[in-house]
Protein backbone atom coordinates (compact mmCIF):
# COMPACT_ATOMS: atom_id res chain seq x y z
CA UNK A 1 0.00 0.00 0.00
CA UNK A 2 1.56 3.19 -1.14
CA UNK A 3 2.41 5.87 1.83
CA UNK A 4 -0.25 8.50 0.90
CA UNK A 5 -3.21 5.92 1.68
CA UNK A 6 -1.65 5.31 5.06
CA UNK A 7 -0.88 8.61 6.57
CA UNK A 8 -2.19 11.79 6.01
CA UNK A 9 0.36 13.76 4.25
CA UNK A 10 -2.15 16.85 4.32
CA UNK A 11 -0.09 20.04 4.00
CA UNK A 12 3.20 18.22 3.27
CA UNK A 13 4.87 20.44 0.61
CA UNK A 14 6.28 17.19 -1.22
CA UNK A 15 4.42 15.58 -4.20
CA UNK A 16 2.46 12.30 -3.41
CA UNK A 17 4.93 10.75 -5.92
CA UNK A 18 7.94 11.90 -4.65
CA UNK A 19 6.64 10.88 -0.72
CA UNK A 20 5.56 6.77 -2.55
CA UNK A 21 8.94 6.70 -3.84
CA UNK A 22 10.66 7.54 -0.54
CA UNK A 23 8.49 4.72 1.15
CA UNK A 24 9.27 2.50 -2.19
CA UNK A 25 12.93 2.92 -1.65
CA UNK A 26 13.66 2.90 1.58
CA UNK A 27 10.70 0.43 2.71
CA UNK A 28 9.91 3.01 5.70
CA UNK A 29 6.73 6.10 4.79
CA UNK A 30 8.01 9.57 5.41
CA UNK A 31 7.44 11.49 8.52
CA UNK A 32 5.06 14.12 7.27
CA UNK A 33 6.35 17.74 6.29
CA UNK A 34 4.65 20.59 7.87
CA UNK A 35 4.41 23.71 4.59
CA UNK A 36 3.82 26.73 5.83
CA UNK A 37 -0.03 27.20 5.58
CA UNK A 38 -0.98 29.76 2.81
CA UNK A 39 -2.05 32.96 3.78
CA UNK A 40 -5.57 33.48 3.61
CA UNK A 41 -9.15 31.93 4.84
CA UNK A 42 -9.82 27.77 4.16
CA UNK A 43 -11.56 27.96 0.85
CA UNK A 44 -15.71 26.65 0.83
CA UNK A 45 -15.63 23.65 -1.26
CA UNK A 46 -18.09 24.71 -4.52
CA UNK A 47 -17.46 28.36 -3.97
CA UNK A 48 -15.40 30.50 -6.02
CA UNK A 49 -12.89 32.67 -3.91
CA UNK A 50 -14.43 35.92 -5.22
CA UNK A 51 -18.04 34.95 -4.37
CA UNK A 52 -17.07 34.03 -0.88
CA UNK A 53 -14.52 37.14 -0.08
CA UNK A 54 -14.99 40.86 -1.18
CA UNK A 55 -12.02 41.82 -3.22
CA UNK A 56 -13.18 45.59 -4.14
CA UNK A 57 -9.93 47.41 -5.29
CA UNK A 58 -7.63 44.31 -5.42
CA UNK A 59 -5.93 44.92 -8.66
CA UNK A 60 -5.73 41.11 -9.14
CA UNK A 61 -8.27 39.48 -11.82
CA UNK A 62 -11.00 37.45 -10.27
CA UNK A 63 -9.37 34.59 -12.22
CA UNK A 64 -5.95 34.91 -10.53
CA UNK A 65 -8.06 35.36 -7.30
CA UNK A 66 -9.74 31.86 -7.79
CA UNK A 67 -7.15 30.08 -9.38
CA UNK A 68 -4.74 30.76 -6.04
CA UNK A 69 -8.14 29.21 -4.26
CA UNK A 70 -7.97 26.06 -6.37
CA UNK A 71 -4.22 25.56 -6.05
CA UNK A 72 -3.90 26.30 -2.75
CA UNK A 73 -7.36 25.80 -0.73
CA UNK A 74 -7.31 29.01 0.79
CA UNK A 75 -8.20 32.69 -0.68
CA UNK A 76 -5.78 35.03 -1.02
CA UNK A 77 -5.88 38.10 1.27
CA UNK A 78 -7.35 41.03 -0.70
CA UNK A 79 -4.03 42.93 -1.60
CA UNK A 80 -5.04 46.62 -1.52
CA UNK A 81 -4.19 48.28 -4.87
CA UNK A 82 -3.81 52.00 -5.21
CA UNK A 83 -7.64 53.49 -4.80
CA UNK A 84 -9.41 53.43 -8.41
CA UNK A 85 -9.85 56.86 -10.14
CA UNK A 86 -13.18 58.13 -10.17
CA UNK A 87 -16.35 58.31 -8.24
CA UNK A 88 -17.37 55.74 -5.07
CA UNK A 89 -20.10 53.99 -6.57
CA UNK A 90 -23.85 54.45 -4.56
CA UNK A 91 -25.20 50.90 -3.45
CA UNK A 92 -27.92 49.38 -6.14
CA UNK A 93 -27.14 52.36 -8.52
CA UNK A 94 -25.41 51.86 -11.84
CA UNK A 95 -22.97 54.12 -12.53
CA UNK A 96 -24.48 55.59 -15.77
CA UNK A 97 -27.71 56.21 -13.81
CA UNK A 98 -25.30 57.90 -11.02
CA UNK A 99 -22.92 59.93 -13.36
CA UNK A 100 -23.85 61.71 -16.62
CA UNK A 101 -21.56 59.78 -19.62
CA UNK A 102 -22.95 62.05 -22.27
CA UNK A 103 -20.13 61.51 -25.18
CA UNK A 104 -17.86 58.68 -23.32
CA UNK A 105 -17.18 56.73 -26.00
CA UNK A 106 -17.35 53.23 -23.89
CA UNK A 107 -20.73 51.60 -23.79
CA UNK A 108 -22.45 51.55 -20.85
CA UNK A 109 -22.01 48.10 -20.09
CA UNK A 110 -18.19 48.48 -20.02
CA UNK A 111 -18.76 51.73 -17.51
CA UNK A 112 -20.73 49.76 -15.05
CA UNK A 113 -18.79 46.58 -14.77
CA UNK A 114 -16.13 49.05 -13.74
CA UNK A 115 -17.79 50.18 -10.88
CA UNK A 116 -19.37 46.95 -10.01
CA UNK A 117 -16.00 45.40 -9.99
CA UNK A 118 -13.87 48.24 -8.49
CA UNK A 119 -16.67 49.86 -6.39
CA UNK A 120 -15.64 53.43 -8.08
CA UNK A 121 -17.42 54.73 -11.23
CA UNK A 122 -14.38 55.97 -13.42
CA UNK A 123 -14.00 59.10 -14.74
CA UNK A 124 -15.90 60.33 -17.82
CA UNK A 125 -13.28 60.19 -21.02
CA UNK A 126 -13.98 63.01 -23.61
Amino acid sequence: MSCTNQIDYAGDPRSNAEINSIGERTGYCPVPEKGTKPAGTPKKPGVSCTNQIDYAGDPRSNAEINSIGEQTGYCPVPEKGTKPAGTPKKPGVSCTNQIDYAGDPRSNAEINSIGEQTGYCPPVQH
